[in-house]
């Protein structure tokens, strides 16, 4: 099945251009997360453990009340918002089909694998939100505690099923998961297309980079501002969404703090340069006379050890790398110069 997407022909026997060969390679990647995204959505109708509780218990008799940040309100700032910052920028200021390829698969990835880790625990928890009691709507007046043991889950008198459900799917937070796995990875991405690692320093990317993960900490703050989870809940949901975020993020690109970070990895299907759905290639030495050579004399310049991605980058490598390539290239000392001449005579 993946030989017939990475066939250089089609089924006539005719041959596929380069542009079709890319967009065919990385179909199965979009189809695997489609299938993860239906397994989540499934992984969400599956019922909890119940655990046994007391009314004596003060960490779950919060009230219940709204959210603050809707679940489709994390949707649209933790993924809809990194989604139109990658398309708008690789396809306006970039142009570069392969790197908005690269930035939306990485953003998918890691949301995905998130919510179906994060809704795989919650089920196999089944610990109890801060507001648990309230859901359950127990007869207070007419409901007794043993003396030895606990409650169970049968003294609920809820009749919304998804009420009660949702209020045993405590640990960990699924919003704060959500939103720091998407604003983690937009946090990565602009560090790196904002080249945050190379070594000049500018104060501006530094808070370009980061105010996304602020905005994924006061949505985590507001889950426990509304009672519906504990801290270490939130503190938990947390950390998985890092560690997606940079999952997903090192997949498709280097680490924002190397001097590869402008550019994803190459693509699976080599390009050249006219190819503007990937980067093209930029393995030729510079046609301008060098400070040990000249192309036009017929003086051979020295070869310039370009970054790995040079092997399957264009434009937009080039435009980022160029600057960093000409000041590692040292110029030649007059010193040297002179005693080669005194060499030889």
């Amino acid at each position: 099945m993946l030989r017939g997407f990475t066939s250089k022909t089609k089924r006539s026997g005719q041959p596929r251009t380069r542009r079709s060969q890319l967009i065919l390679s990385y179909v199965p990647d979009y189809a695997v997360l489609v299938v993860m995204a239906v397994l989540w959505a499934l992984l969400s109708k599956i019922h909890p453990f119940h655990r046994d509780f007391s009314l004596t218990d003060k960490t779950i008799q919060y009230p219940h009340k709204p959210d603050s940040v809707p679940f489709y309100a994390a949707v649209l700032l933790c993924f809809v918002f990194p989604l139109v910052v990658v398309v708008a920028w690789t396809g306006l200021v970039r142009r570069s089909f392969h790197d908005m390829n690269a930035g939306i698969l990485g953003l998918c990835m890691a949301l995905v694998l998130n919510m179906m880790i994060t809704n795989t625990v919650k089920n196999l928890a089944g610990r109890l939100r801060p507001d648990f009691i309230d859901r359950c709507d127990i007869d207070i007046a007419n409901v007794q505690e043993p003396r030895v043991g606990l409650l169970t889950s049968a003294v609920c008198r809820q009749t919304d099923e998804s009420i009660f459900l949702d209020g045993m799917r405590s640990f960990p937070s699924g919003h704060t998961s959500f939103s720091f796995a998407g604003l983690t990875y937009l946090a990565l991405w602009l560090g790196g297309h904002l080249s945050i690692g190379d070594r000049r320093g500018r104060t501006y990317k530094s808070f370009v980079a980061l105010l996304p993960i602020l905005g994924a900490m006061l949505i985590g703050v507001s889950r426990t501002i509304d009672y519906r989870h504990h801290w270490h809940d939130v503190l938990a949901g947390a950390i998985l969404g890092i560690l997606m975020g940079w999952f997903g993020y090192l997949q498709y690109y280097p680490s924002p703090f190397s001097h590869e970070a402008a550019c994803p990895h190459p693509s699976r299907i080599p390009g050249d340069a006219q190819d503007r759905y990937a980067m093209a290639e930029l393995g030729h030495a510079s046609a301008n006379p060098g400070p040990y050579g000249d192309s036009a004399n017929g003086t051979p310049a020295p070869a310039v050890h370009l970054p790995a991605q040079a092997a399957s980058s264009g434009s937009a490598f080039s435009q980022h790398y160029g600057p960093h390539v000409a000041l590692r290239v040292p110029s030649a000392p007059r010193s040297m110069n002179n005693s080669r001449e005194s060499l030889v005579r």
